[in-house]
């Protein structure tokens, strides 16, 4: 059985400016930059902001480690362009990115921050929450579909999202793309959560 720990208070990112316009962008096909906080992430375009804000889930998930942890950091377009150099994001074109590629992100994450971390590979969540205690979160792929987690699902990983606490069969975690009340601090069944896992990510030091 999984260790039951939860950390409290772990701060929330979502992909986006605003967490409460996740549904209305998600949902209804708002475009992101009619927020006019969006230029706080340090994107100099809106076509910028746009094509990263999509892709930004990794960056959210460490974004709350970090705030958590009491670390500074860039803002996010500073946190994107340090994760590229690492080859963390490879830009394939103006469409596709390939990312978020686990090990050159864990290389910079523990020379930038001294953040020591593993990843996973063909485990279930099981697996990850007997890993949830003091000291360990975990960033696990999974498909956006887990925002919705009473739907049936199409896909499994594709998405990013921050595990932070396992009570019994309950999974606690942040969807930087998710809606209330799946959102932050969702509570989720594992093994409901595992239909949308793909079995692999990251467990992150604390």
């Amino acid at each position: 059985m999984p260790n039951d720990y939860r950390h409290k208070n772990v701060p929330y990112r979502s992909q986006w400016a605003k967490p409460e316009l996740n549904e209305k962008i998600i949902k209804f096909n708002m475009d992101p930059c009619e927020d006019p906080d969006w230029i706080n992430s340090g994107f100099a375009t809106p076509d910028d902001y746009r094509f990263w804000s999509n892709r930004s889930c990794g960056i959210a998930c460490l974004e709350s480690i970090l705030d958590f942890m009491k670390i500074p950091h860039p803002n996010r377009r500073e946190l994107i362009e340090a994760a590229t150099s690492w080859g963390a994001y490879i830009k394939i074109s103006d469409n596709s990115v390939k990312g978020l590629i686990y090990e050159p992100f864990c290389n910079w994450i523990r020379d930038a921050y001294k953040i020591n971390s593993f990843i996973y590979e063909n485990e279930k969540f099981d697996y990850v929450g007997k890993s949830i205690r003091k000291s360990f979160m975990a960033i696990s792929s999974v498909s956006t579909e887990i925002r919705s987690p009473n739907n049936p699902n199409n896909r499994k990983g594709g998405h990013l999202i921050l595990v932070h606490g396992i009570e019994g069969e309950t999974l606690y975690l942040h969807n930087p793309s998710g809606i209330p009340p799946f959102q932050q601090d969702a509570a989720i069944n594992m093994e409901i959560a595992e239909r949308f896992h793909a079995g692999r990510g990251i467990i992150v030091e604390t």
